[in-house]
């Protein structure tokens, strides 16, 4: 058996049967892993505490090498996540995002201390926000894209006017709109877009329309370059509970 002491990423939490849930992490170290985690015992119960959605510990796995499944020893708290609960939008946000990151990192083979580390300090961003967060969902999405290697290179062709739609599961302009193409409006305005970052996505005055139009095509995105990426069940409560 052996041991491993990392700080990890709690993403999300899934009833195994009546005594277990399955916690997954995505850990600085090993990258993904699942926990098995009891249902009872008071002493589970406080590790449970610790493993809220999104919240960033410092755990101590146990491993088997027959075993898929880790178990946790020992958790610490790094980061936990209070204003979740006073803030409506961030609580929709995080829903969003712990699915999101679910999906995308229980697909990574192998740790990515880069990758990870950028998660871990734009949620400490996110945390503390106090303007600008019905933006923070779209930015993380959108600067995430390099750490995959699937970020979109524009020409200057984006400069050429009225006309071109951008294609995003070609990554090029075309003349005539194929499926999961911008329009020509919004292909002028991707450019300006891509721009976005955490210090800059406060002054992006987009409307409750607009965003929800921007992330379908963020998740389209995502979906057509990234190996296994299913649909959404957070989608509906994101947008009923995101305001402005």
């Amino acid at each position: 058996m052996g041991y491993t002491t990392t700080a990890a990423l709690v993403l999300h939490r899934t009833r195994y049967n009546d005594r277990y849930s399955i916690v997954h992490l995505y850990s600085r170290e090993i990258g993904y892993v699942g926990t098995l985690v009891p249902e009872s015992s008071s002493r589970r119960s406080a590790i449970r505490e610790h493993l809220r959605p999104l919240a960033e510990v410092e755990v101590t796995l146990s491993q088997r090498a027959q075993r898929d499944l880790a178990r946790i020893q020992e958790v610490h708290s790094l980061h936990p996540r209070h204003s979740v609960h006073i803030n409506v939008a961030k609580g929709a946000q995080a829903i969003f995002l712990s699915e999101f990151l679910y999906r995308v990192l229980s697909a990574t083979e192998t740790a990515d201390r880069e990758l990870y580390d950028y998660i871990a300090s734009s949620l400490v961003l996110w945390e503390g926000l106090t303007h600008g967060t019905a933006n923070f969902h779209l930015c993380f999405l959108l600067t995430l894209l390099p750490y995959f290697g699937i970020a979109p290179e524009l020409s200057e062709e984006s400069c050429w006017g009225q006309g071109l739609y951008f294609s995003l599961q070609d990554q090029c302009y075309l003349p005539h709109r194929t499926a999961y193409c911008l329009t020509p409006e919004e292909t002028l305005h991707l450019p300006l877009f891509l721009r976005m970052n955490y210090t800059t996505m406060a002054h992006f005055a987009y409307n409750r329309t607009q965003r929800g139009i921007i992330l379908d095509y963020l998740l389209d995105y995502y979906r057509l370059h990234f190996h296994s990426f299913p649909p959404l069940k957070c989608l509906p409560i994101l947008r009923q509970l995101t305001q402005g």
